[in-house]
Order: C-alpha cells, then sequence, then structure tokens
C-alpha cells in the first residue's frame, strides 16, 4: 500500500482549510475599518483585525469621544497584547487597563441586523456599540480592587440606525500575567454569524466527544494488556486533548455548572500539564532510549510542580509556566519528526506514516502557539484542533495496527516453538529407538522443517499483503463517507443529496462486504468456518442477493436476469452461499461495462448425481488467458480496478472457490477477453455420503 495515498489526502485538507480562511479581508487602518465596497453585504462575516485606536490607562466611555481633544496614544495591532506594542512614546504594563475603538463604515444605506463575536478578554471588558452599552465579561475597573476577571463567550444581535458603527472596548487587567486580546472579534449578518458560532460550538463538542471516546477505547486496551504501557499514555495525552475544549474557545464546562475564572485558567494549564506529560511517556515508549526517558522523568517532575502551582498560586504568577511549556511541547513534537524521519529514510511504512502525522501536528501546533502569544497576522484562526483529530485518528489506525502484528507475531512464535519442541522430542525418540535409521530421519525432519518454514513465510506474506489491501480499502471508503457527509454541509451541495447519499451507501456496502469477507477468510485460517447444510430453496437465495446488488447495477445501466430450469432445491449452508453469490454479483457489476447485462442460471443437471447447477454471465472485460491458467491455483492476492475504476481486495473469489468446496460442491470458469466471464457452481440436491471427502473437491477452469 503507498502511505500518500492516504496521508496526502489528509494534509491537503488542513493545509486547505488554512489556505482558504487565510483569504485577503478588509483590515482597519488608523482606527477606520470600511466595508462599504464589500463583495457581498447582505451575507458577510469578517474579523476585525487591523489597527485599532488605543488609550492606555484611559477608561473612555463614548461621550468622552465627543471631544475633539481625543486622541489615540497610539494605533495598536489587533489581536495582539498591549505588552507586545511598541514602547516608545507610551510604555504599556503587563497590569493596568485602557480603550479600544473601532470605526466600521457599513455600505451606504445597510439596514440588515449584524451580528458580533467577541472572544474572552484579559482579563474583563465592557463593549460599547453606538454609544449604547452591550455587556462584557467581569466588571473593568481602575485598579485591582476595583477590577473583577471573567472568562465566557459572548455574541451579541445589532441593529444599525446609521451607516457607521462606533465600537468602544474598555478593557481592564490586574490577574493575569498580559492584558488586551488574542483572538479577534468578529462582526457580520446576524444570520451569517449565527450560522458560524453554533458550527464553532458543535464543532467543539464533536472534537470532544471523539477524542473523549479514543481516550476510553485506549485505556481499555491498557487494562487488557497492562504490559502496553503505551495505550495508556497515549490514552492519558488524548483525554487531556479532549477537555481542553470545555476550558477555551467556548468554555463548554461553563454549559453544566457556573465556575470562577481562577479555576477556569488553573484547569486549562492543569489539562495542559496533563498532556505534556502523557506526551512524553508515549514518546519514550514509542522511540526508547535513555536520553527521551530521561528527558520525561525530568517533564513529569517539572509539570507536577507546576500542577500543584496552578492549584494555590495566584493566575498571574503560575501563568509563566507556558514560557517552560511551550519550548518543551516544541522539543517533544520535534524529536518525533526527527526519530520517525529517520525511519522513512529506510522506507518503513509505519514510520513514514508516523512522519506524516507527527509533522501535521508539529505545523499545526506552532500556528496556534504564535496565535495564542498574540504574535501572528495570521486570520485563519485555530487550526490544531483540524490536526488533533486527524493525528488521534492516524495515531489510533497505527498503534493498533502494531498492537495486533505484535500478539500475532508472539502467537506465532509460540506455536512454532511448541511445534519444535514437538518434533524434537519425536526425533530424540526415534533415535533412541532406531538408531541405525539415523541419518534418514535427520535428513527427513530437517527437509520437513524447510517446508514448514517455507510454507509459515508464504502465510505470512499472504497475511500481510490481505492486511495491507484490507486497511486500504477500508480507509478509502470512509474518507469518502466523511468528505460528502461534510460537503452536505455545505448550502451549495444540497441539490447533490441524493447522488452522496447513494455514494455513500455503496461505500457503506462497501466495508461491509470487505469485512465480511475478511472475518470468513480469517475463520477458514483456524478451520472455524461452521457448516450447517440442509435443505433450501436456492431461487429464493439468488433472488435476495439480486435485490442487493440492483441499485449498483441501475447506476451502471446494468440488466440483471435471472432464469430457472427445473428444480431449485439444493444441500447447502444458506450464509455460506449468500457470501459466494454476493462476491460473484459484485464481480460481475464491478467488471461489466456501462449499458452491459449479468445473467443468472439455474438448472438440473441430468445426470445421475442429482446436482443443481447455478451460472453466474456476464459480457465484461473477461480475463486473458495468462492469467485464467492460474486463477484459483496463485498463492497471491491480486485485484484490479473494475469498470469504473472500482476498488476491491482479490479476496472475494479466493473466498467464493473455498466456501463452494465446504458445501460439497466444484466451481469453474470460463472466460474470454472483451467477451465476459462464467462462473460455473455444482451443487448437491441431497446429503451426501458421509465417505466423500470436501477437502478434495477442485477448483476447476475452462
Amino acid at each position: 500500500m503507498r502511505v500518500s495515498q492516504f496521508v496526502y489526502p489528509l494534509f491537503l485538507f488542513v493545509f486547505t482549510f488554512n489556505l482558504n480562511a487565510a483569504e485577503p479581508a478588509p483590515r482597519a487602518v488608523k482606527g477606520v475599518l470600511d466595508l462599504r465596497y464589500i463583495d457581498r453585504p447582505d451575507h458577510f462575516f469578517i474579523k476585525l483585525t487591523g489597527d485599532w485606536e488605543f488609550y492606555w490607562q484611559k477608561m473612555l466611555r463614548p461621550h468622552d469621544f465627543k471631544s475633539a481633544s481625543i486622541k489615540p496614544d497610539f494605533y495598536g495591532k489587533v489581536p495582539s497584547y498591549w505588552i507586545d506594542y511598541p514602547q516608545n512614546s507610551i510604555k504599556t504594563g503587563k497590569s493596568g487597563y485602557a480603550t479600544y475603538r473601532l470605526t466600521v463604515l457599513l455600505p451606504h444605506s445597510f439596514n440588515r441586523r449584524l451580528g458580533i463575536d467577541l472572544p474572552v478578554f484579559d482579563s474583563s471588558y465592557d463593549l460599547y456599540i453606538n454609544e449604547k452599552y452591550f455587556g462584557g465579561n467581569g466588571t473593568t475597573g481602575k485598579s485591582a480592587e476595583e477590577t473583577e476577571p471573567e472568562y465566557r463567550r459572548n455574541f451579541y444581535s445589532i441593529s444599525p440606525q446609521s451607516d457607521t458603527l462606533s465600537i468602544i472596548i474598555n478593557v481592564s487587567n490586574y490577574d493575569h500575567r498580559r492584558g488586551g486580546f488574542w483572538l479577534p472579534v468578529k462582526l457580520g449578518t446576524f444570520d451569517d454569524m449565527q450560522k458560524h458560532l453554533a458550527n464553532s460550538w458543535g464543532r467543539d463538542w464533536a472534537v470532544t466527544s471523539l477524542l473523549l471516546g479514543f481516550s476510553i477505547f485506549f485505556f481499555l486496551f491498557f487494562l487488557i494488556s497492562p504490559k502496553e504501557k503505551i495505550m495508556c499514555f497515549f490514552s492519558i495525552s488524548t483525554l487531556g486533548l479532549a477537555l481542553r475544549p470545555l476550558v477555551t474557545s467556548h468554555f463548554l464546562i461553563l454549559s453544566f455548572f457556573s465556575m470562577k475564572w481562577e479555576w477556569i485558567v488553573r484547569f486549562e494549564y492543569l489539562d495542559l500539564f496533563m498532556i505534556i506529560i502523557g506526551s512524553a511517556w508515549f514518546a519514550s515508549y514509542l522511540y526508547p532510549s535513555r536520553f527521551l526517558r530521561t528527558i520525561s522523568w525530568i517533564i513529569t517532575f517539572v509539570f507536577s510542580i507546576l500542577s500543584v502551582s496552578a492549584l494555590f498560586l495566584p493566575v498571574k504568577i503560575f501563568s509563566y509556566s507556558t514560557f517552560i511549556y511551550y519550548p518543551c511541547i516544541i522539543f517533544l513534537t520535534s524529536y518525533l519528526v526527527y526519530r520517525s524521519l529517520l525511519g522513512s529514510l529506510k522506507k518503513n511504512p509505519i514510520e513514514i506514516m508516523y512522519f506524516f502525522t507527527f509533522s501535521l501536528l508539529f505545523y499545526g501546533g506552532l500556528h496556534d502557539i504564535t496565535i495564542a502569544l498574540g504574535k501572528s497576522d495570521s486570520s485563519s484562526g485555530y487550526i490544531l484542533t483540524n490536526a488533533i483529530v486527524i493525528f488521534v485518528f492516524l495515531q489510533a489506525v497505527l498503534l493498533l495496527f502494531k498492537w495486533v502484528r505484535a500478539n500475532n507475531e508472539k502467537e506465532k512464535l509460540k506455536n512454532e516453538l511448541e511445534f519444535m519442541n514437538r518434533n524434537l522430542e519425536l526425533l530424540v525418540s526415534q533415535r533412541t529407538q532406531e538408531l541405525q535409521f539415523r541419518n534418514e530421519e535427520i535428513e527427513n525432519q530437517n527437509s520437513r522443517i524447510a517446508l514448514q518454514n517455507q510454507q509459515l513465510s508464504d502465510t505470512i506474506h499472504l497475511k500481510n499483503r490481505i492486511f495491507s489491501l484490507i486497511a486500504h480499502d477500508l480507509r478509502s471508503p470512509v474518507v469518502n463517507i466523511l468528505y460528502m457527509l461534510n460537503l452536505l454541509k455545505e448550502k451549495e451541495y444540497k441539490e447533490k443529496y441524493d447522488a452522496f447519499a447513494n455514494s455513500s451507501i455503496q461505500y457503506a456496502q462497501l466495508v461491509i462486504n470487505l469485512l465480511e469477507n475478511m472475518l470468513v477468510w480469517g475463520r477458514g485460517q483456524e478451520d472455524k468456518i461452521k457448516y450447517s447444510p440442509e435443505k433450501r430453496n436456492l431461487a429464493d437465495i439468488i433472488l435476495t442477493n439480486m435485490s442487493i446488488f440492483k441499485e449498483s447495477a441501475d447506476n451502471k445501466d446494468i440488466s440483471l436476469n435471472f432464469t430457472q430450469i427445473g428444480s431449485s432445491i439444493a444441500f447447502i449452508d444458506k450464509d455460506l452461499l449468500d457470501i459466494i453469490i454476493r462476491n460473484l454479483l459484485s464481480n460481475a457489476v464491478k467488471y461489466t461495462p456501462r449499458g452491459g447485462r449479468i445473467s443468472i442460471l439455474l438448472k438440473d443437471k441430468i445426470k445421475s448425481d442429482d446436482s443443481i447447477i447455478m451460472k453466474i454471465c456476464d459480457n465484461g472485460v473477461g480475463i486473458d488467458e495468462e492469467n485464467l491458467k492460474n486463477f484459483f491455483k496463485s498463492a497471491e492476492i491480486e485485484s484490479t480496478p473494475g469498470t469504473e475504476n472500482e476498488k476491491g481486495t482479490g479476496l472475494g473469489l479466493k473466498l467464493c472457490c473455498e466456501l463452494v468446496k465446504i458445501n460439497n460442491g466444484t466451481i469453474t470458469v470460463e472466460s474470454k477477453p472483451g467477451e465476459g466471464t462464467c462462473f460455473i457452481i455444482s451443487l448437491p440436491s441431497d446429503n451426501l455420503s458421509p465417505e466423500l471427502d470436501r477437502t478434495v473437491l477442485p477448483c476447476q477452469l475452462s
């Protein structure tokens, strides 16, 4: 499987999201944001970024600006902390109060209702628009005693009475190490703003729910297999990521109960410390080394102390821990990118996957750190949420794959050891009892071991090939389903609802068929396929399965025909026949071009063996003579795309051959390139005699 087929589209999603969000938008210039010439005045959504009027140590109200003598100290970049403003003419401190002012020029005769979305400020604010007080967070004041901090996302409706909006924001900070606001205020038509806010709120809940589910899932894996400590630490890191939206952005925790500002910040930092401790130990178990284990112990010690400080010290003191946190998290992700890059250079597919996922996380983390520090000009906002969801999903797939593979290898080694022990005991017994045949027996034993090793090697190769194909073909339809479901959320794609729904159903049916084939094949490898034959009406089974593929056939304008001659009663296992017929019909639809036909014939065999003949024929692409010779004999699993590039694993036809054998039948295939293919299956109409050995019935060719 080529890793790029799955990873590159995910990268494209994140970077495209970022680029689309960063399209040029109007910016404030010297305290004025001109929207008079925007393209869609009836439907717009913008971020109020740029240069706002800034008044340091002044708590100005709307009436104060009626005086012509009021001049700004300077024009400050928004969003940004005021401590980062130039300190030439006015020196801003960490604590204090200030007034921000922005004049927004609306299109001529604009009369639509507007919505304004305000992020949190450090650490309290009041909002005035056109001389009217709208609300705020906490209590602003000119001293620490007068100020009360608060974090809460606010959204207000505005009904403009003129073509101009005067936005005044009073901000006070005496409780945090920084003052001002690091995320932009957003303004737009009310419906667009309300929709954006609802989508953002829903996305936060979806991320929290998804990551919490992953965390529980991997913790259960750890409980099942306590030796797999990497599962435990990955679960801890994922839990921290899942809880983060509760105390950031929309502060979802306030939906459940009221919480003081100090404790919201305390829990935010405790959550960050839990993430980095879990991530450090996850990295040390993923790439074991004495160096990284030492670093993990240091990080655990340092951030455990910082966790205690976050519980008892004031926010404006323990919040400086971010100057330790950010370098540590950058170091960890950089180290993971470096180690996975080394593995990628050795062309290890798993390491290539790790390299792409860690690079994705590193990019998203750097981008959001610059925003959190108020040092980014990007208007795209946080993108780490998207990167984290993709990262956790890919890490889950990789960890599960490695865990399953490791357990399989352990089981195989155990079985091989037991096998070798049994044979060695037999060999010792033979040596003591028949010394005269010692050399001959040793040679025979070595031959058997060599043969078994070759068979074991072939089996491992076959299974690895199957798992690789299954992993690819499971991911592709799932990603396509998610992609189409996301498109359906967009207004411009509503008209394509039926087409997207039909495609999603087809992809879901593909996943179900693939999983069913894999499970049955797996049972077959362990000789655990249940065989419960009884007399059944084969025509009913055929018609039922034809109904399943009718929609797929209709989508390609393929006609399905069924003909019955004579009796249709056969002595079979219905469940196994369902799988056989579904796989053959699926292949027929896959390799039959648009406008083709598929015919199914069921008839008595006019001979003494009382068998039933079933033919499934199509006029598709056919099979060339070279491939036809080794059609059922080859140990390799091969698959070619269908007439419309449909995907498959090649496992279905091999499964059909084995299941026909189990049902005491035979299967043959006739085909010519460009003319079509016909599968002929002979099944018993009554119970076979006990002496018949089912395992030797052949899969034949014509």
